[in-house]
Formats: structure tokens, sequence, C-alpha cells
């Protein structure tokens, strides 16, 4: 599991993060710390990834993975939608952390909606100036642009109010993906640990190698698109920023439901959060990694998707 160990800066103080994630952090593996103005930590060392040893990633279902779904946009402020396949596939890994554990097959029985880009900074301030997002106007880009960088700074709560406001706005059913379903586009019928591989290089993604001579942005958000798409024409899976789902956090997947639904549970203390971030190392950001947090937190690493139901 995945947590932060400094308190946001959006936070008081005096409020002491690892207390309120007690229950959670006694399943976590030990944790390494990151660059000194990072707001997470690593649960692992990293991985370097080295391109001469990549393999060609696997296809599970549907049996021809390597075609692009239709693609739409229901307004002209919405977000470009990819339709994805029904399937099945195997969430996690046995080989990961124990959060990602079982690895189990689900079945995503009807083809659904996502979102191609996580949403922009321009998509955002649209809700905003439609009515919408009122729980967060003004969310911060730290100085890094807005544009078509992905939204940070927002909470899970803030997340979900995006998409009701699109909801809202096309008549359309408009949410979050659950934990399922977001593993299962980011993997795009493959098996690999990536999908593009069993390795990643950072022609393929935003994520931290501490190489000054990196990409250019490499520490901060990349605008949307930068890198290339999965089989699926989805964009910016693997790192550039954490992404809400819907599913409330569980320390494993042995209650996780078979059939691609979100994980509910009453009380429900923390969220998860999915596909690693700009901050993180190559080993933190494969198809199985996950990540736990208030909902009501927002940093400068997390961002969304949204989905949509197809009728």
């Amino acid at each position: 599991m995945r947590y932060p160990t400094k308190i946001p800066t959006t936070w008081a103080a005096g409020v002491v993060l690892a207390a309120a994630l007690a229950s959670a952090a006694a399943a976590a593996s030990a944790m390494l710390s990151q660059s000194d103005r990072s707001l997470f930590a690593a649960a692992q060392a990293p991985l370097h990834s080295d391109p001469s040893v990549t393999r060609v990633a696997q296809a599970q279902t549907p049996a021809d993975p390597t075609t692009p779904g239709r693609t739409f946009r229901d307004c002209s402020e919405c977000p470009e939608m990819v339709e994805v396949p029904a399937g099945k596939f195997i969430m996690g890994s046995d080989s990961g952390d124990i959060d990602e554990k079982p690895a189990h097959e689900v079945v995503i029985a009807k083809p659904f909606a996502v979102g191609k880009y996580e949403v922009t900074f321009d998509e955002y301030a649209a809700c905003v100036a439609g009515g919408g997002c009122t729980k967060r106007k003004n969310p911060n880009d730290f100085d890094w642009g807005r544009g078509r960088r992905p939204v940070v700074d927002v909470t899970w709560d803030s997340a979900r109010e995006y998409a009701e406001w699109l909801s809202q706005k096309t008549g359309k059913p408009y949410r979050l993906l659950t934990e399922a379903e977001w593993e299962y586009a980011a993997r795009a019928g493959t098996t690999t640990k990536y999908a593009f591989g069993d390795t990643i290089t950072h022609d393929q993604a935003n994520f931290a190698s501490g190489n000054p001579t990196g990409k250019a942005g490499e520490g901060q958000t990349m605008e949307v698109g930068s890198y290339p798409p999965n089989a699926w024409g989805l964009y910016d899976m693997h790192g550039n920023v954490w992404e809400w789902v819907e599913d409330c956090y569980d320390i494993n997947y042995e209650k996780v439901p078979a059939d691609g639904t979100a994980r509910i549970f009453p009380g429900c203390p923390t969220r998860a959060l999915r596909g690693g971030s700009w901050d993180y190392p190559a080993d933190e950001i494969h198809s199985s990694v996950r990540f736990a947090l208030k909902p009501a937190y927002r940093l400068d690493e997390i961002g969304f998707r949204v989905a949509r139901s197809l009728e």
C-alpha cells in the first residue's frame, strides 16, 4: 500500500497523517522517503527500466486488443471518451505488494467508456464556469501551468462533483471508474507489468528517476497525451498523476467483487487511487499498483479521469 507520510500544505500543521491512517499502515510495507519536496513515500525501491529486456505484452481477452475503441465527445467542453470492450482479465498480482493480492479473475460484462486523458485544468475550469465543481473552484497548479495539464489539488469529492456536472450537462451517466475497470483499461488486454511490456521507459510515461538529464518536465506533471497511448487508445495510465477511483480502499482483494463493480463498505476511511505519478519510480507505476488516501486530501500528485456507462 502507498500513502503519504507528510501533511499536505492545505491542512493544519497539527494534523498527524500517520495517525489518521493507522489502521491501513498496520498492513503496509516498510517505506522509503522520496525527494524532500515529495508529498508521498514510495513503498519499494525503484526498478530501473531497461528497454533491451522489454518483452511483448501478452493479450488476454478480448482476443484482439490492438485496435482502440470508438471515440466520442458528448459536448464541446466534455472530455474525449474511448469505448472499452467487455471482457475478463486477471486483476492484481501475486508477486506485487500485499494489497495487490490475491490475483483474481474479474468479468467486465458490458462495454463502458473511459476518458482518453486525465481530466485537464481546462476541462475542470469549464465545470466551474458552468456552475459545477463548487467544492474546489481554483485548484493550485503549483506554477507548472494549467491548460492541458492534468488537474491536481482536488479531493475525491471534487472529482465526483465534476462527474456529476457532466451527467447533468449531457444527460449521460458519467462517474469515476471502479478499481477493476481502471486496471482492466490500463492493461488493455495485456498480462505484463505495464501496458507496454515488463519494463517501462521515460519515452513511455512520466515518472521519477532522479536523472537531471531526463525528459523535459520531469519533476512535475506533463500535458496529457505527451506519451504514447496503450493498445486501447488511453493515455497516461502509467504515471503523470495518481487517479481517484470510486472504491473504498481495502488492504487486499479477499472481498473484492468479481463483476468489476466498486468495493464499498460502511465507514470507508480511505479511497483508492491508481496509476502512479510523476514523483514515483518505475516500480510504483505498474498496472496493478494501488494507493490509499483520505478522500478529503488534495495533493500535487493526484488527479482523476472519468468513466461513462453506455446505453
